[in-house]
């Protein structure tokens, strides 16, 4: 890598080979993802992608980890990865996205990845059985541009695993966020939220709830309602603080009953 200028000109158009390696079995889900992580952090930061933690560590070198990577296999290539992502820093990165690269790599959490980008129901239902997805796009030049309203492909996949972190990091929040999510899952399929989907105001922010909102789930239920009294002020055309009629608090109580989580919370499976 001859400078940090040159550096996606030299690294981007590599990601659909990785993405070939995967594919073919050659590598896993979980080496591929740290694979990616480390060339759009060397193509984005150059010289400077990271910084060691440990003064006993040699200082990170882009061209001999890039070595490393193309040469090394199984095993071998997994503990180099290990050890990177758990002794350096990462310019530009919150410490959650390594933890998560380096928990996958452990096969401590059970990250899904994908290919494209999963719609709000799937990234529902794999929340309800305790997993979450991890998008990764390899169509070179089109990783470098927005993905939703992320500005490239690299920023949309470190919010995937930002996200994987708030799920998985706690063992007791995970078991509440699933039995939530259960819940609401089998709330939908029943039908409870039939009547509110065909008011873009609404559902704009119910799936924000189902697929990128991993928080306490009694923060979950307070936004559910929030989301219906708005709903409801909308319908009858009051303003923020006027009281809401009978029937629409009686409605509102109704799905909130519907998501109830059983106590105790049951972890999921």
């Amino acid at each position: 890598m001859s400078s940090p200028n040159d550096a996606p000109r030299e690294l981007l158009p590599r990601l659909p080979g990785l993405a070939q390696r995967w594919r073919a079995g050659e590598i896993d889900a979980a080496v591929f993802a740290a694979l990616y992580f480390l060339h759009w952090q060397m193509a984005t930061h150059g010289r400077q992608f990271a910084s060691r933690r440990n003064k006993g560590d040699p200082r990170p070198d882009a061209n001999e980890w890039l070595s490393v990577m193309e040469t090394a296999k199984g095993k071998g290539l997994r503990e180099h990865l290990l050890a990177w992502l758990g002794r350096y820093q990462f310019r530009g990165v919150i410490d959650n996205v390594p933890v998560a690269l380096l928990q996958w790599l452990r096969g401590a959490w059970p990250l899904i990845l994908r290919e494209d980008i999963p719609e709000p129901l799937e990234v529902l239902r794999m929340q309800a059985r305790g997993c979450r997805a991890v998008t990764i796009l390899t169509e070179y030049p089109r990783l470098c541009q927005p993905v939703l309203n992320k500005p490239d492909a690299f920023v949309f996949f470190r919010h995937d695993l930002e996200h994987a972190w708030k799920f998985f990091h706690s063992p007791v929040l995970r078991d509440g966020q699933c039995a939530f999510f259960t819940a609401l899952e089998k709330a939908f399929d029943r039908g409870v939220f039939a009547p509110y989907l065909g008011d873009p105001g609404f559902t704009g922010k119910f799936h924000y709830l189902m697929s990128d909102m991993n928080t306490h789930p009694e923060h979950s239920r307070q936004y559910l309602r929030a989301i219906l009294v708005e709903f409801y002020l909308r319908r009858e055309q009051k303003r923020l603080k006027q009281p809401l009629s009978a029937v629409a608090e009686e409605k509102m109580d109704e799905v909130m009953r519907a998501v109830a989580v059983p106590a105790p919370q049951q972890a999921c499976a």
